[in-house]
């Protein structure tokens, strides 16, 4: 068999550290890496690749050697073949070698068979970093990791993954694993080839620190935009934890927004600690006088996130950064186990009566933690998404049990919908603003499903909305018109007061590849298009329309959800690469940055219409921000899936490409990466440049 592979060739150039970091905008200086943790890394000859085998199953992994180098002078790999299984994969114990919170970077090259996955669907040729974590009995997957963590594959084409992995737990550690899986559709449950395909050059090693490389010479929106529609005008973006450690991603967070959006930490299932498939535990509380059994509830992820928060706050009394919470009720990142008699998904659902009660503790219980005028974090949040994405995408009315809400499925009515509401207003902050949020939310149809849901809550007794959340999934080419949005807005507007843009990014456009030949092109149309939209929000806001909020949904683009493949509305799929934020892979400015810093720095051209961009949403759809990392059904699996260590995809990953290797779509092409850092030495009579040149080239056969 013949492969196709990459070649890289690396050169580094190191002048004298400069001091000026201000006059450049700063500069990566990493620290050297620590060793590499991974055994049989490279699958060499004499290695042992016994190693690789901890979920291996019944497959069989063999050490390899291709005719021509995969990567550097390597030309030996790794091969898994008869899976019976989509679990059975490369596999490795990491435990007692990595550390709680600590930083790790990884990379390694993949390959799928090119005759297994000749005729994969696409959604059957995807390779992911996947590890778990085991503590006290219960196992998270798929968290911890950012960067490049899963990839359609092109068979027969290795394609480079990079990214960092920051293992975390509560409990007692019993294992950390390693995992290279191709896991076929459903997370494992659905359809897959199982068939074989090659690993080699895995490393994982302890990252060292790093100074920042984002620029300082650009205004920061936090000032812009407010400058422009008002000092209370909200300017934010989500993070996850996983961002934290990002030097780089924190910077721009606290130089350009100010507020955030905790992307997955408050969600259900991370308050349960992703104990997806059995309830964590139970504990007995006292509400309204009488015992109720409840969960266990996590807040150690939400304050890990909200601590840093809360501590630059404390520090910087001049720059604050608010929170929103999100979400106290959505069908999906729900447990099912939730919604059924003793906590058991074997069981039947519970009586709405029970769930009644488990809704008011839980709303209870996070709006005290979080809000309460004893808490740690009083007064930081602005507002809380207090029910999320609970109307049909089919039809103008409420999302209902075939549509994946299990709490339809309890209620058959809106009841805990008005109930959340209520609840909320109850127990919530007095000064903290309670919304209801969704997607797709310009479109005609679903625009009136949600204005009636608006209705409802509003005229409901006991109840406090304050705003509506337009999610914002856009299209760089496509939809929505401006005119959509503006009588979606207004719509809203008219009833709740207040409209919130909370979720915005923008899918590329059928012409962008993730090349150096497409890039300009796209940005700049990207630019146009977040322009538009800013100044239509401005207009709006003119007519008397109070739109008080625009969040972006991530930072750079790397790390955005739309890199993978979900089956989800207002997804990518995972084939092309997505570029949809303000910032470029390198956390440098785009001309979307300058349509809401500077517009008049943009090029005047009209938008074209996209091709193959959908006049309106699908039926289909299901969660429109798809969990920030990666998306999932909270579905509990079967027990006899269960047993074979099926999970969910869970939080932490959000699953972003790497720019560095698009793949299928540039395959047969030659590719150039060129990175080139220059700094002044402006201070202290130091004069010196740091830069490095990165050429990687990929290589077909012929």
């Amino acid at each position: 068999m013949r492969i196709r592979s990459w070649k890289t060739l690396a050169a580094t150039l190191a002048g004298v550290m400069f001091t000026a970091a201000a006059v450049c905008g700063g500069c990566c200086m990493a620290a050297e890496a620590g060793e590499n943790l991974i055994k049989c890394p490279d699958f060499a000859q004499g290695d042992d690749v016994s190693a690789w085998g901890r979920d291996q199953g019944n497959a069989v992994i063999t050490a390899e050697t291709g005719t021509e180098p995969v990567y550097g002078e390597v030309s030996s790999y790794g091969k898994i073949a008869g899976r019976t299984s989509n679990y059975e994969c490369f596999s490795q114990d990491v435990t007692g070698l990595v550390e709680k919170d600590r930083d790790y970077t990884y990379s390694f090259y993949v390959m799928l068979d090119p005759a297994d996955y000749a005729d994969a669907p696409a959604g059957q040729r995807c390779v992911e970093i996947s590890p778990y974590v085991t503590a006290d009995g219960n196992t998270v997957y798929s968290q911890g990791c950012s960067g490049t963590v899963s990839q359609q594959l092109e068979p027969g084409v290795w394609t480079h993954f990079t990214g960092t992995f920051t293992p975390s737990w509560s409990g007692n550690l019993e294992q950390v694993v390693i995992r290279i899986l191709e896991q076929g559709t459903d997370y494992g449950q659905g359809e897959g080839v199982m068939g074989a395909y090659y690993l080699t050059g895995m490393e994982l090693r302890e990252q060292g620190a790093k100074e920042s490389v984002i620029q300082m010479d650009v205004p920061r929106l936090r000032d812009a935009v407010p400058g422009e529609l008002g000092e209370d005008f909200i300017i934010g973006t989500s993070i996850v934890n996983s961002d934290l450690k990002d030097v780089d991603t924190m910077a721009l967070v606290t130089r350009h927004f100010n507020a955030v959006t905790l992307g997955n930490e408050l969600k259900p299932d991370a308050m349960f600690g992703y104990s997806n498939n059995k309830c964590p535990g139970t504990e007995t509380v006292t509400l309204g006088g009488e015992e109720l059994e409840v969960p266990r509830l996590d807040y150690s992820r939400a304050e890990k996130t909200l601590d840093a928060i809360y501590d630059w706050n404390q520090s910087h009394p001049e720059e604050l950064i608010r929170v929103r919470g999100h979400v106290l009720v959505w069908h999906s990142q729900t447990p099912e186990w939730w919604f059924h008699e003793d906590y058991d998904a074997d069981q039947p659902y519970a009586d709405i009566e029970t769930m009644n009660r488990r809704l008011e503790w839980y709303i209870k219980t996070m709006a005290e933690h979080f809000t309460g005028g004893d808490s740690k974090y009083h007064g930081m949040f602005y507002g809380w998404d207090v029910v999320n994405e609970a109307v049909s995408d089919g039809a103008p009315r409420y999302r209902n049990a075939a549509e994946n809400s299990s709490w339809w499925a309890v209620y058959q009515s809106n009841e805990f919908i008005i109930n959340a509401f209520r609840y909320a207003n109850q127990y919530m902050d007095p000064d903290v603003e309670l919304y209801y949020n969704d997607y797709n939310e310009w479109f005609s149809n679903k625009r009136a499903g949600i204005v009636q849901l608006l209705k409802d809550v509003k005229e409901a007794e006991g109840t406090r909305i304050d705003g509506m959340g337009m999610q914002g999934h856009y299209q760089t080419v496509g939809s929505p018109n401006m005119e959509e949005f503006s009588k979606a807005a207004r719509a809203y507007a008219e009833i709740v007061g207040q409209v919130q843009i909370t979720e915005l990014d923008m899918k590329a456009s059928s012409g962008y590849d993730g090349t150096e030949e497409t890039r300009e092109t796209e940005f700049a149309t990207q630019g146009r298009r977040y322009r538009e939209l800013y100044e239509t929000v401005k207009s709006l806001r003119e007519e008397g329309v109070n739109i008080t909020n625009i969040t972006l949904w991530g930072v750079v683009d790397k790390n955005s959800w739309l890199q993978t493949f979900n089956a989800v509305g207002g997804a990518a799929d995972g084939s092309r690469r997505q570029c949809p934020l303000l910032f470029d892979d390198d956390y440098q400015v785009k001309p979307a940055y300058w349509a809401f810093a500077d517009g008049s720095r943009l090029e005047e051209e009209p938008l074209e219409e996209d091709v193959q961009a959908s006049p309106e949403p699908s039926d289909e759809g299901s969660a429109g921000e798809a969990d920030q990392e990666s998306a999932q059904e909270s579905k509990e699996p079967s027990a006899e899936s269960a047993a074979e260590g099926v999970e969910t995809a869970a939080a932490e990953s959000r699953a972003p490409g790497s720019q560095d290797e698009v793949g299928a779509e540039s395959s047969g092409k030659g590719l150039l990466y060129g990175i080139l850092a220059v700094c002044g030495i402006l201070a202290a009579g130091v004069a010196g440049f740091a830069g490095y040149a990165l050429v990687r080239r990929k290589k077909k056969d012929n």
